[in-house]
């Protein structure tokens, strides 16, 4: 039996999808599948009277930490199936509940003009920050702002003062929910980030009590001091969450693990920097956390999906509190708080 506000929460989804009679929906299922959400999806589509079809696909390799639910640039079992990634080129939108490498397949389903919405996020997160459309009003206006700019200055009095710029590779609007042709949207989340160009990522970022990295999924104690030349980590300082991190990153064993990837801003408010400390780490993906209006959100690892070439499983997305983001002279966030415009 489907509860009736995760039905009425797809229902509404796909909607501000603008699924349409006759469009081929696909549902890509695997081994992290939500069984909630799968039955839930599959509900209001036959209740709507759409066609689809469900794939299911095997456990994806050993990938040892980089397996965690939040992983997304590790190979999946998608990854050697040449006939499932054709089937998928021919779907109009696919729902993933499994969480495909957002890499070369993702990019040709996309190319192909397909939609797709992935969702990794657990019921109950996801029926309370479930998408609207004035999200995705927000998320645009914050992404034209990066392409319009020269230098994004992030700064914090716990020590952070890193600069960099953009316009090498792509944007990334995430709103929540996919309405356009060749569109690859999370659900539930709202914000805005771009993949700087390498060599102009320059400073250092501090890391204070009350940051969260994901996958990790917990709530730092001490700083971490990250010192950044020409768009790389040089050095991982601090006291125990330091060695915790630097152990975690060396254990992949390769060079690109440290590289600065997406950076950007939290735009969902309905998103509470609190949320992740009310869950088990296997009930949420961390989509709160990375979110929450305010937040500086500080990647690392690759650039493939924004159209780079580094490709690597060590990827970490770390949302910060009370930072100031300046996108040339125009003040986005101050000191964690959303600047209204």
């Amino acid at each position: 039996m489907v509860k009736k506000s995760l039905f009425d929460a797809w229902a509404h989804l796909l909607n501000l999808s603008k699924l349409k009679k006759g469009e081929t929906v696909a549902i890509l299922v695997g081994d992290i599948t939500h069984p909630e959400h799968l039955a839930a999806v599959k509900s209001v589509l036959t209740m709507q009277g759409h066609v689809y079809y469900v794939m299911e696909l095997g456990e994806a390799p050993s990938m040892g930490l980089a397996g965690d639910s939040t992983a997304a640039y590790a190979p999946t079992a998608l990854a050697s199936n040449p006939v499932a990634i054709d089937a998928l080129t021919k779907s109009s939108f696919i729902v993933d509940l499994m969480g495909m490498y957002r890499g070369g397949e993702q990019k040709q389903i996309l190319d192909a003009g397909s939609r797709i919405l992935l969702v990794k996020e657990g019921p109950e997160i996801f029926i309370r920050m479930i998408p609207q459309q004035e999200d995705k009003a927000r998320v645009i206006e914050a992404v034209e702002l990066i392409k319009k700019s020269q230098v994004m200055q992030v700064t914090s009095e716990a020590g952070t003062d890193l600069v960099a710029s953009f316009g090498k590779y792509d944007y990334l609007a995430q709103y929540g929910f996919s309405d356009e042709p060749g569109h690859w949207d999370h659900s539930p989340s709202a914000f805005a980030a771009a993949w700087p160009t390498e060599e102009s990522v320059q400073g250092r970022v501090v890391l204070n009590a009350g940051d969260v990295i994901l996958p990790f999924k917990y709530y730092l104690q001490t700083p971490i001091n990250l010192d950044i030349k020409d768009g790389y980590i040089t050095s991982i300082t601090g006291g125990f969450d330091a060695k915790y991190l630097r152990e975690y990153m060396a254990s992949f064993n390769d060079p690109e693990a440290y590289a600065v990837s997406h950076l950007g801003w939290g735009l969902h408010d309905r998103a509470h920097w609190t949320g992740l400390g009310m869950y088990d780490k296997r009930q949420t993906n961390g989509m709160e956390s990375r979110s929450f209006a305010g937040c500086f959100m500080f990647s690392t690892g690759p650039n493939i999906e924004g159209g780079g070439t580094r490709e690597t499983e060590c990827h970490l997305d770390i949302p910060m509190l009370d930072c100031t983001v300046k996108m040339d002279d125009v003040l986005v966030v101050e000191k964690g708080q959303l600047v209204k415009r």
